[in-house]
């Protein structure tokens, strides 16, 4: 009774309001029926849940090939190759880090105010302009107002990182699974992060100095739109949703509008088969 107190009052703090109880049985719940983690297997066998994988693949992919951890990795050549000096390029290099953890604390206190789709797509939005910009700055012929401005992009594109690729990805792959499937979720989610990390740690550096050099950003460019327009057709709001609800939004299609749930039926790991809402009436954003 003691632990239910407390997550009791530590629900009441996240969602800024006294009821939620409601919430807590629904926990409850399905820890009583979902006592055992599912099998990998079953994350491709079930329907719902098999698309609900690929959400959190492409939303892992989002945040690795957006070409972030390029910049990170390489951002004294990107700094130099836009005419800095490398005392500079290192002073601006701490400006990089800096920015990424103070957006990053901002976005904390943002997602249960706007939303995790809203972030995602603002980061997503913002670090497709500034790359282009950056890309553009890059290009033309050095000059003290380029220079500046490729600064101020690569500085801005690390910020809008933080305000959604950087977090939201981890936090939906965790609200988009009930707790069967959370276990085996988040391990592919961290064998697809990882392994996109270290497929562009490893092939930036050719493609910047021996291939594509200063268009590389242009591949990140297009990257980031595809992962735009996905997260805009296919990813739910999972703000203050259960399950159940998320899942209905996915069967229905269509997440970018609001709808009012109906059911649907899924079946977990045990067997069982649960109610899911689907939708009916949509209704525009």
């Amino acid at each position: 009774m003691k632990n239910i107190k407390i997550y009791d009052l530590a629900l009441q703090w996240l969602r800024q309001q006294p009821n939620v109880q409601s919430e807590i049985s629904a926990m409850q719940d399905e820890q009583s029926q979902n006592q055992n983690s599912a099998r990998m297997i079953d994350l491709f066998t079930t329907p719902t849940v098999r698309w609900a994988l690929l959400i959190t693949v492409f939303l892992q992919l989002s945040q690795q090939l957006s070409g972030i951890n390029a910049v990170i990795y390489y951002s004294l050549s990107i700094f130099q190759s836009a005419g800095f000096s490398k005392e500079v390029s290192s002073y601006a290099n701490l400006g990089l880090g800096g920015a990424n953890i103070i957006v990053t604390i901002i976005s904390v206190f943002l997602m249960d105010r706007l939303g995790r789709r809203i972030l995602h797509l603002t980061g997503l939005g913002g670090m497709f302009i500034t790359s282009l910009i950056l890309v553009i700055s890059l290009l033309v012929q050095p000059t003290p107002f380029w220079n500046m401005m490729s600064l101020v992009m690569t500085i801005l594109y690390v910020a809008f990182f933080g305000i959604g690729p950087g977090s939201i990805p981890w936090l939906i792959t965790a609200e988009l699974f009930s707790q069967a499937y959370r276990v085996p979720a988040s391990s592919i989610a961290v064998l697809v992060n990882w392994s996109a990390n270290f497929a562009v740690g490893l092939s930036f550096k050719p493609l910047f100095t021996d291939v594509m050099h200063k268009y590389t950003f242009l591949l990140f460019t297009g990257f980031l739109l595809i992962f735009f327009l996905g997260t805009f057709f296919f990813v739910p709001e999972t703000k203050a949703k259960n399950v159940e609800t998320i899942y209905a939004e996915i069967n229905a299609g269509q997440v970018w509008r609001k709808r009012q749930p109906g059911t649907h039926s899924f079946e977990n790991p045990s067997g069982r088969i649960d109610n899911v809402g689907t939708t009916v009436g949509y209704q525009s954003l």
